[in-house]
């Protein structure tokens, strides 16, 4: 009986919690002082970005690391007017960001290997 209380308290504070975040779709345009400018159907919106904000991302190896937000946003890899952003916004601030690299270095340089 307890357990399915406890399980439905659970559930529905993760649903409530969900409710106040927007995920936004858009074009990266620039990143200066702390804030996110982004292309959203022909239309720029500027977001200021949380200081705090970490994100997980899996590396080369395989293995999971926490990145600063602010330090992925200014990375060179975020290409003006190309990368393409799903950004996460919480109370009026950019929590999470998810880019969209296309291509990137698979394939290059790379030989096919030759039938004997």
């Amino acid at each position: 009986m307890y357990r399915k209380l406890l399980a439905a308290v659970a559930a529905s504070l993760f649903v409530v919690g969900g409710l106040f975040a927007e995920e936004i779709k858009g074009v990266f345009k620039k990143f200066e002082d702390n804030k996110l400018t982004i292309d959203v159907d022909g239309k720029e919106k500027t977001f200021p970005v949380d200081t705090d904000a970490k994100i997980k991302r899996k590396g080369k190896d395989g293995q999971e690391k926490e990145f600063e937000l602010t330090k992925m946003l200014a990375s060179p890899f975020m290409k003006t007017g190309e990368t393409k952003l799903t950004v996460t916004v919480e109370n009026d601030k950019v929590t999470n960001a998810r880019p969209e690299f296309r291509g990137g270095f698979k394939g290059k340089n790379k030989t096919q290997p030759k039938d004997n």
